[in-house]
């Protein structure tokens, strides 16, 4: 008797979607200001925050960063060889900030997830 599989998506792939398009649909520069106004704190405990905070954001970065260089080596493929549409795509997805620093949970320094188009 042949088994049928189930159309429902796993909890861990409806999750890993969600954040994927959350942070996407977030803007292009994100500030966290909420560990500057609850005070400074120790410097361990905003180690530590960074550290736990990367781990997710810097594997989301990473996914997009990938599939970015993939998208961007598509794009200078089929364009016939043409960088400059390669690189409209490269500098967004691979740019940007891969670590989540204490400076950035102070509100010192913006967190880019994306980083900036090439100049013309």
């Amino acid at each position: 008797m042949p088994q049928t599989m189930s159309r429902q998506p796993r909890p861990l792939v409806r999750t890993t979607v969600f954040v994927l398009l959350f942070v996407l649909g977030c803007q292009a520069t994100l500030s966290v200001r909420t560990a500057s106004a609850a005070g400074s704190g120790s410097e361990a405990i905003q180690g530590l925050g960074s550290y736990f905070l990367t781990l997710p954001y810097g594997g989301i970065k990473m996914a997009v960063a990938v599939l970015g260089a993939v998208a961007g080596g598509m794009g200078f493929v089929f364009t016939g060889g043409d960088k400059a549409t390669a690189d409209k795509i490269w500098g967004p997805a691979i740019g940007g900030e891969y670590v989540v620093t204490p400076q950035h949970l102070r509100g010192e320094k913006d967190l880019h997830f994306f980083g900036n188009p090439p100049a013309k």
